[in-house]
């Protein structure tokens, strides 16, 4: 007898003569069951409010530039991350509370300031700063990466995305064992089933009533309003931003079958990169650095007039400054560029780095800074003959950074353990604590009035009109503009820009 498998003995089936027997059932047993996420009430918690904190931070820091809003949304934001890691028994180090002040002290700058450019640097900053912070308590961290790019990549891309889904599944979880959402499954499907015969009878209101048709027809003007679907494309943008950051807490939070990032494995990371000889490199960088040398030696006079205080013929100052630093902007992006790839790539670099790459590297931040020199010294001339402006300091605070980072550089050449990444990270955050601070556009006023660049009588050209409160505060202060014409000033460009007035500038101006 011929059977279909070993058990099958079905001869019921027949068809001219011949047994056609029932073809056997084969189940699947390999398919992979969706995991079931773990979850408790402070999830649950946790879930609802990265939701109201997204949306509260698309609509009053993205649609608007806001002061002491934008700055209570980041402190109760950290505020209930901490209190969350704490309650899954993470411990906080030195480093991490330490970081975790910074958060909150920079939290304060909405508030002190109404400058929207440092307003933004500063979300941004928090932004990446609180990614970390998160990462660095739930992996025991007690000092600054050695490898930082490689932990800034996975706090910021590969722990939130890997767990995007997160949030959703576990309210989805919830959500199939509760009584209540079997009832909102209900309300919503009659509902459906009664919405054609709405519509049929409030049409038919509409036509028999004039105050019937007036009701619907503001209700409808109302739901189809501007206000309406601002709120809608709000809480749009707020969802995923929302399973963005609560992936980014739940990954960091259950570590199972997580993979630690160790230094070692960011080294080998790093020697895997290391395909091209030495000497390829040595030989397309010679040219370069011949043309530098070059170069510096035929603009030799063109270079040392800005030390010596003195414009080259046929410059302004404000040509022969601005020449300067867009000089400097090519010259720091060819320079560590080049020193990236060398660095990365090179065969014999990093432990086994030569002493011909470290020269290459000392010779290409020398040139560099020699450039930074000059654009600084080309940038004190132009200040002293015209005075500062908002653009001269970020381009001179930019061009101390880059400094900065060139000579940690050149240090590095001769101290192979020294922790690059953390001393720069170190600077870097100082100086832009000086920047946020500072409030700039009101030193700036007051440096000008001083130094007798600016009178009232030329306000107009003197940048004030195109500054934020900050410099009109300044202004009325100095007795440069009228108090009147400076709230004006002001309540026109928050009306324009959509910008709150919630922040110490605005509200001291509005006393005047």
């Amino acid at each position: 007898m011929l059977t279909t498998g070993p058990e099958n003995t079905n001869t019921n089936n027949m068809m001219d003569g011949v047994g056609m027997y029932a073809a056997p059932q084969y189940t699947n047993t390999f398919v992979k069951q969706k995991e079931k996420p773990v979850y408790g009430k402070a999830e649950l918690i946790l879930s609802a409010l990265m939701f109201l904190f997204s949306f509260i931070f698309i609509k009053f820091v993205v649609y608007n530039v806001t002061g002491l809003i934008s700055s209570l949304l980041f402190v109760a934001f950290f505020t209930a991350v901490i209190v969350y890691l704490r309650k899954k028994g993470f411990a906080f180090s030195g480093f991490n509370k330490l970081l975790g002040a910074l958060l909150f002290i920079f939290s304060t700058v909405f508030t002190i300031t109404d400058n929207s450019f440092i307003k933004f640097l500063s979300c941004v900053f928090l932004f990446a700063a609180g990614a970390y912070f998160i990462y660095s308590v739930c992996a025991g961290r007690s000092d600054v990466e050695r490898y930082l790019p490689y932990a800034m990549k996975k706090s910021l891309l590969e722990y939130p995305f890997s767990k995007f889904s997160a949030q959703a599944d576990i309210l989805s979880d919830k959500a199939k064992d509760s009584e209540t959402s079997s009832n909102i499954k209900r309300v919503i499907i009659g509902l459906i089933i009664t919405i054609p015969v709405t519509v049929i009878v409030a049409a038919l209101l509409m036509e028999a009533d004039d105050g019937v048709n007036r009701i619907l027809n503001s209700l409808f003007d109302t739901f189809y309003s501007d206000e309406i679907w601002t709120v809608i494309m709000q809480l749009a943008f707020a969802l995923p931003l929302s399973l963005y950051g609560f992936g980014l807490i739940y990954r960091c939070a259950f570590r199972k079958d997580i993979r630690e990032l160790t230094d070692e494995e960011c080294a080998e990371k790093l020697f895997r990169k290391r395909l091209v000889s030495n000497l390829i490199f040595y030989t397309a960088a010679a040219p370069v650095l011949l043309l530098y040398v070059l170069f510096f030696v035929s603009q030799a006079s063109y270079f040392l007039s800005a030390f010596m205080g003195k414009l080259p013929d046929g410059f302004s100052y404000a040509e022969y400054a601005r020449k300067g630093f867009f000089e400097l902007c090519w010259i720091v992006v060819i320079n560590l560029g080049i020193m990236i790839i060398m660095n990365l790539h090179s065969k014999n670099s990093g432990e086994e780095k030569t002493t011909i790459l470290k020269i290459y590297n000392i010779i290409f931040c020398v040139f560099t800074l020699i450039l930074i020199a000059t654009a600084v010294s080309k940038m004190v001339m132009y200040i002293d003959a015209y005075g500062l402006t908002v653009l001269r300091v970020y381009t001179s605070w930019f061009m101390i950074i880059c400094a900065y980072i060139f000579l940690l550089t050149i240090v590095k050449q001769f101290r192979p353990d020294m922790h690059l990444a953390k001393h720069i990270t170190i600077g870097f955050t100082l100086m832009f604590a000086v920047l946020c601070f500072s409030r700039p556009e009101s030193l700036i006023v007051k440096y000008n009035h001083m130094m007798g660049k600016v009178t009232a009588d030329e306000l107009e050209d003197s940048g004030i009109y195109e500054m934020s409160d900050d410099g009109l505060l300044a202004a009325v202060n100095e007795g440069l503009m009228q108090s009147d014409e400076a709230r004006e000033r002001s309540s026109k460009k928050h009306s324009d820009h959509y910008t709150d007035d919630l922040n110490i500038s605005t509200l001291l101006l509005e006393n005047k």
